[in-house]
Order: C-alpha cells, then sequence, then structure tokens
C-alpha cells in the first residue's frame, strides 16, 4: 500500500482550516514542560456543580426538560431529524465514515423513533469561513442537529442558532459530565451556558519514519509531551535532514513542512507545521484569566515565532515555495510528518511509521480539538430534538475515532489497528495532556495570517508582528 503524502498545498490548506479550529487553550501557559500531569480538574468539577445547581433547580423547568411520553415519537414513527453535516475535505475521511454508518445505526438503534438524514453543509477552504452563513444557507432543509467545530461555537450563539442544553443535561439520568476526557466537554460551553455535546477529538500529532530512524541508528527522543521539546524537534529534524545534492535528485526532507510564498484565493498565508499550533503549545491559552490577549505578547510568543523564524530561514528545514512531497515520501526520505487524527488515515502509518506528540513549545500540553452535536434553535420542539440528539450521540460517540469520552489504550487499538508498538499509549497520554481552543476561527485567522505574512515572510520583528495581531484581534472584538 502507497504511503498517501502528508504535506500537498491541499491537504497542509485543509489541514490549517480546520486546525484554524485547533489550536489553544486550557492552561495559562506557565506550567514547566517537564511536568506531564495531565489538566487540572477544576473545569470539570465546575461544570459538575453547575450541573448540580441545575438539578436542584429543575423541579421548576420540567416542562422544558424532555421525558418519556407522547410528546417524544414513538417506535416505528420514524420522524425525520435533518443534520447538517460536513464534507469530507472538511471532517476528514475518519469523521466522514462514522456519519456515513452513524446516521443509519442511530435510525434503527431508536426503533425506528427517528430518521436522520444528512444535510451537507457548503465549505469553503479558507480559515475566515463563516459556520453561521453555510447554516443558514441551507434553511430550507430545516437541519434540526448540526455538526460544529469547537471554534465555530461562538459564532453559532452570537447568531442565536443553537439552543441551550443545560436543562436538559440536568434532567437527563444517563449524562454523565465525568465520562469526557479532560477538557473537552468544556469546548460545547459558552459563558457557562452549554450549547454542544462533543462526540470526536482529535489531537494533533507528529508521524516519525520508523523506518528510516533505524536505518540510519538515529536515536529517537521519548514520545511523549515532556520529552518532545522544540529542541527535540529540531535535533530529530537534522539527523534526518539531506540537502539535495548539487547534482541533482532528491535529498532527505527532515521536516515534511512547507511555507506557501503567496496567499490562497481567499487570503490565506500558510505555513505547515502551522504556526498557531506552535503558540498553541507554548502558551497553553491565548487569553488571560481577564479574556485579554496578554499571552501572545509573552516571551513564550515571542521564542515561537524566532524559532520557526529560524527554521524557514536558518536551518532551512521548512522550505519556501510548492514542492512534489509525493517523491520523498515513495521513497523513504522523509524525517517527520504532522496531521491530526481526523484528517490520517490508516496508509499514514504504515512501514512502522511512528506517533509522536505535536512539538513542545513550552505548556506542557499538546493541541487537539473537537467535533460537536448541537440542536439547530429553530422553533421545532426542543423535547424531540434533545431525545434525537441524545440517541445520535450514544451512537457515534463511542464509535469516533477518537471518542470523547475517557477510554483506555486497549480501546484506541481496536478503533486503530494500524497502529504501531504501543503508540496507541501515546494518544492517550496525547489526549490526557490536551489544549483546546480558546479562539474564534476569525480571530485565529487574524492571528495566522498576519504572523506568517508580516514575519515568516517579510522582516517585520517578532515582537512587532504579534503587536500587530493582537490589535487586530482586538478591533474585531471590538466590532462584535
Amino acid at each position: 500500500m502507497r504511503v498517501r503524502p502528508i504535506v500537498t498545498r491541499r491537504s497542509a490548506l485543509r489541514m490549517l482550516a480546520t486546525g484554524s479550529l485547533a489550536a489553544i487553550g486550557v492552561a495559562c501557559g506557565e506550567q514547566e514542560p517537564e511536568q506531564p500531569t495531565p489538566p487540572a480538574t477544576t473545569g470539570r468539577e465546575d461544570l459538575d456543580a453547575a450541573l448540580q445547581r441545575a438539578r436542584t433547580a429543575a423541579a421548576s423547568v420540567t416542562e422544558r426538560a424532555p421525558a418519556p411520553g407522547p410528546s417524544l415519537p414513538q417506535p416505528g414513527e420514524r420522524r425525520e431529524v435533518p443534520v447538517a453535516v460536513m464534507s469530507l475535505d472538511v471532517a476528514g475521511p475518519r469523521i466522514l465514515a462514522l456519519f456515513a454508518n452513524g446516521l443509519r445505526e442511530a435510525s434503527r438503534q431508536s426503533e425506528g423513533r427517528y430518521r436522520f438524514d444528512d444535510v451537507p453543509l457548503d465549505f469553503a477552504a479558507t480559515l475566515n469561513w463563516n459556520m453561521s452563513r453555510a447554516l443558514a444557507a441551507v434553511e430550507a432543509s430545516a437541519p434540526e442537529l448540526v455538526v460544529f467545530f469547537g471554534s465555530d461555537l461562538d459564532d453559532l450563539v452570537v447568531h442565536d442558532q443553537l439552543t441551550p442544553l443545560d436543562d436538559y443535561l440536568a434532567a437527563d439520568p444517563d449524562f454523565d459530565a465525568g465520562a469526557f476526557w479532560p477538557g473537552v466537554l468544556e469546548q460545547g460551553r459558552h459563558d457557562g451556558v452549554q450549547f454542544g455535546l462533543p462526540f470526536a477529538v482529535s489531537p494533533y500529532f507528529t508521524l516519525v519514519n520508523g523506518e528510516l530512524a533505524s536505518a540510519r541508528d538515529i536515536e529517537l527522543p521519548e514520545p511523549t509531551v515532556p520529552a518532545f521539546t522544540a529542541e527535540a524537534y529540531l535535533n530529530t529534524a537534522q539527523a534526518f535532514h539531506d540537502p539535495e545534492p548539487a547534482d541533482g535528485g532528491a535529498g532527505t526532507q527532515g521536516i515534511l513542512g512547507v511555507l506557501f510564498p503567496e496567499p490562497t484565493e481567499h487570503g490565506d498565508y500558510i505555513v505547515n507545521p502551522p504556526l498557531a499550533i506552535a503558540l498553541n503549545s507554548a502558551l497553553g491559552s491565548f487569553r488571560d484569566s481577564a479574556g485579554g490577549l496578554t499571552p501572545l505578547q509573552s516571551e513564550k510568543a515571542r521564542e515561537v515565532l524566532d524559532f520557526y523564524r529560524d527554521l524557514v530561514h536558518r536551518h532551512r528545514l521548512i522550505p519556501i515555495g510548492n514542492l512534489d512531497y509525493g517523491r520523498y515520501i515513495q521513497a523513504g526520505k522523509w524525517g517527520m510528518g504532522f496531521a491530526s487524527i481526523a484528517f490520517s488515515d490508516a496508509g499514514q502509518f504504515i512501514t512502522n511509521n511512528r506517533v509522536y506528540p505535536f512539538p513542545a513549545f513550552g505548556s506542557g500540553r499538546n493541541p487537539a480539538f473537537t467535533f460537536l452535536l448541537g440542536v439547530v434553535n429553530s422553533g421545532r420542539n426542543p423535547d424531540v430534538s434533545y431525545d434525537a440528539l441524545r440517541r445520535l450521540h450514544a451512537v457515534i460517540g463511542p464509535d469516533s475515532t477518537l471518542p470523547p469520552f475517557r477510554v483506555d489504550a486497549a480501546a484506541i487499538r481496536r478503533l486503530m489497528p494500524e497502529l504501531h508498538g504501543d503508540d496507541e499509549h501515546v494518544i492517550v497520554h496525547l489526549l490526557e495532556n490536551a489544549t483546546y481552543p480558546d479562539l474564534s476561527r476569525s480571530e485565529y485567522a487574524l492571528l495566522s495570517n498576519t504572523l506568517v505574512r508580516d514575519v515568516l515572510l517579510g522582516d517585520t520583528d517578532p515582537d512587532e508582528g504579534l503587536r500587530r495581531a493582537v490589535q487586530e484581534m482586538q478591533e474585531l472584538q471590538a466590532g462584535g
């Protein structure tokens, strides 16, 4: 089986368009990377407390919570439930396959109460794509449930397109907030209100060419967030890398990375591995406790920009231009590539390719993102919509690659049999030490495009580039 190229212009753009989704957010960034403890459970404990308060108050709002009875569809009724779903390029092959089977299986497991049908969403491959507009564009199909990324939550809530779920969750005896990976459930919350339920989580990872490492006797670092630091990442890349020979032919790409010198048709500037995700790794969160963007003006943020500039201009490990990576992959002459679980496929893990964290730049967290299900605020019966959401979530959540719920390494091995060695334990480690987005899609676009254009491709000092990015993001916030 041929290994599919990890980095092409299309795949890098797709990765950044969705992983713009992903970058950034649980800790304040002050934790030292040598402390590989999972994120604190405070967020989950706070949620449990909030749910308990809601349960206490539920007596006065029981009419708003779903309950078995004549208001809910009966077996065999086959009530139609249109679900607004992303396309293959947006959701990735694993998530698309999940829905192709999951909608049908959820219909069956509901004993025919519901018939789940997909409503495809139009999605432009751009960092600044707008979920609320895409959902509004399919209004004629009357979607009742919607699939979205964590970075789309603010946009959907601001446009009043989602139904709050807190009262329903409080009255749902089958809902367990503690069953989720640390930080995952919070990705469906906005200003303390739960609007979405995560059904899949996708950590970013580095794929290391284990076969070439063995052939060259390259000593690899431990595949943990504390060990795979920026320094270890650089040293490993240099050990793999061979410049192009003067007489032609292919050298070895230590990093399957790229910096496109021109913007895409949508105005996005692309670098892979994504710069904003590296900032996520360094800072843990882009926001301070007051919601400001002061972490972006820290020394850690400056260090990431300096490091990336050196990767491009000093070490020449991230080439500028449109390069054909297929020949390097076909020949096995590459060291490290980058992807996320949702956008990987089994072919990428052949020939002893090994899973490593995304290079750790400081916070001790591994960047990841989530897929969520929400109830569209359409005026239809919200009790029925919530019941349909829970039945669909109960089918697709446990079968996701990867599930939003805590599972052991053996379960991950069953979901990803293509893994080598004990890489399922590496993935558990990534999920226990994950950081999730706290930027909207538009904010992420401003940050990434400003820094790549002005600092990596231009001659702007990193401190000035960060100042510009923060100013533009603040202006965006002020404009609503």
